[in-house]
């Protein structure tokens, strides 16, 4: 599968020559839907075995602001089912673009929508993920206004809102009446500060405070959750506030850090109730590219089925206009603290299925002269909060074995591996290594007391 290339729109002056009009309110919507955003990075390997979700809002462009004009348009080649897609377009400044833009997204979009109809892809409109000031809203309903009149007719609009567009005296109500439904995002509404206990990704919100402020539009909307982790070195007490851009980390997980006896772990909740884990170093140690000195601090906020639950029961508690819930987002394969498409879904109780005994996947390797095979921990607990030891058993010797880097794995003999996993692994599935042996041979797992 080829990654999602964004659309690049580079901006030059172009001249407006589009008709429309405003878009009036709408009945309630009939059905409840849930979906993703499917964002640069996403897998199709991510999608789950047990329902496809009903919609996807797929990231196809981002609008850059640069004089020199450069058009191109891509979709995934290979995207998850879903019953229904919508086209995003993110622009990637706090500001509104220029009407400039119009006519070239107008060109992009068209584009696309030709693309996918090849592809018999149910396309039912283009999201704007446009983060415009507060007191900009007036200009952000007029490019909206304008982008519209170059659309198709019944080609919808839906744009991201951020909950600061709601307070009294905004226009948020301009903006609303050219769109087609919006999507207000309840996570990362405030920056992280020095309180690491007060920091969080996911927004609590009460539907009895949001329904009227979203509800008095009679427009749909759905909501924005966060099902996505995020991993930061806290700030010693002399760094200054600015140096939280540069302390984000995609890469490193929590077992990088349990399994290292020079970090000492203290865990918690924050007010989202998502789970926080402070690990501190206990002496001079460096973790991947990241050097830690005595008293160094990493902190993983993790998202939990507890949180993803309470918020769709809340969204379900909005009513009026509410039409579902948009989770963000569908994972990446390099990411490790994104809940997966099938675990979110069931959390939030809109799937159901057993929960799996823990087990061992084998999947077999490409090696010529012997057999390889690569074994994976599959259905463990994330979120457990006692280590575990696993004795896995092979069917005939192992000629070696190769464990994951910085995995607590290792041979008792010949046809016996040991796992021994902390506390918190954040995975369902965990790479274990490669077993080699000279002809092809099964694999069990028990739980040792």
């Amino acid at each position: 599968m080829r990654m999602l290339r964004p659309t690049l729109l580079l901006i030059a002056s172009l001249a407006l020559s589009t008709c429309g009009g405003t878009r009036h309110s709408q009945p309630p919507p009939a059905k409840w839907t849930s979906g993703f955003w499917f964002w640069h990075g996403s897998v199709t390997s991510a999608a789950s075995s047990v329902e496809k979700p009903d919609v996807l809002f797929v990231h196809v462009g981002t609008i850059l602001q640069i004089a020199s004009p450069k058009l191109s348009a891509w979709l995934p080649e290979d995207l998850p089912e879903a019953r229904e897609y919508w086209l995003v377009f993110r622009f990637e400044r706090q500001a509104v673009p220029d009407l400039q833009a119009v006519p070239v997204l107008i060109r992009e979009v068209s584009q696309l929508r030709a693309i996918a109809q090849t592809r018999h892809l149910n396309v039912a409109g283009v999201q704007l993920d446009i983060d415009s000031p507060t007191n900009a809203l007036e200009r952000y309903a007029t490019f909206i206004r304008e982008f519209r009149k170059g659309l198709a007719p019944g080609f919808e609009i839906s744009i991201t809102a951020l909950l600061d567009w709601f307070r009294d005296g905004t226009a948020i109500a301009d903006v609303i009446q050219e769109t087609d439904e919006f999507v207000p995002q309840f996570y990362d509404v405030a920056k992280p500060n020095h309180n690491e206990e007060t920091s969080a990704i996911a927004a609590k919100f009460d539907a009895a405070q949001w329904a009227p402020k979203f509800n008095r539009f009679q427009k749909r909307y759905r909501i924005g959750i966060s099902t996505f982790g995020r991993a930061r070195v806290l700030p010693r007490e002399n760094q200054p506030e600015s140096w939280y851009g540069s302390s984000l980390f995609a890469d490193l997980t929590p077992l990088d850090f349990a399994s290292n006896s020079a970090f000492t772990l203290r865990t918690s909740r924050n007010q989202a109730n998502e789970l926080v884990l402070n690990y501190q170093a206990k002496s001079k140690v460096r973790i991947g590219y990241a050097d830690f000195d005595p008293g160094g601090t990493i902190q993983f906020i993790l998202p939990t089925p507890e949180v993803i639950r309470t918020a769709v029961e809340s969204a379900k508690r909005m009513q009026g206009y509410c039409a579902g819930v948009v989770f963000f987002r569908w994972p990446a394969s390099y990411e490790t603290l994104t809940m997966q498409p099938d675990e979110v879904m069931n959390v939030a109780d809109l799937i159901h299925y057993a929960v799996k005994p823990v087990a061992i996947e084998a999947v077999q390797g490409s090696c010529v002269a012997v057999n390889c095979t690569d074994l994976y921990l599959a259905n463990a607990n994330p979120f457990s909060t006692r280590s575990a030891r696993y004795r896995i058993r092979s069917s005939a010797d192992l000629e070696y074995f190769l464990p994951e880097e910085k995995l607590p794995v290792r041979m008792l003999g010949p046809s016996e591996l040991e796992l021994s996993l902390p506390a918190y692994s954040t995975r369902p599935r965990l790479y274990l290594g490669r077993a080699v042996a000279a002809a092809r041979v099964g694999f069990s797992v028990t739980e040792e007391p």
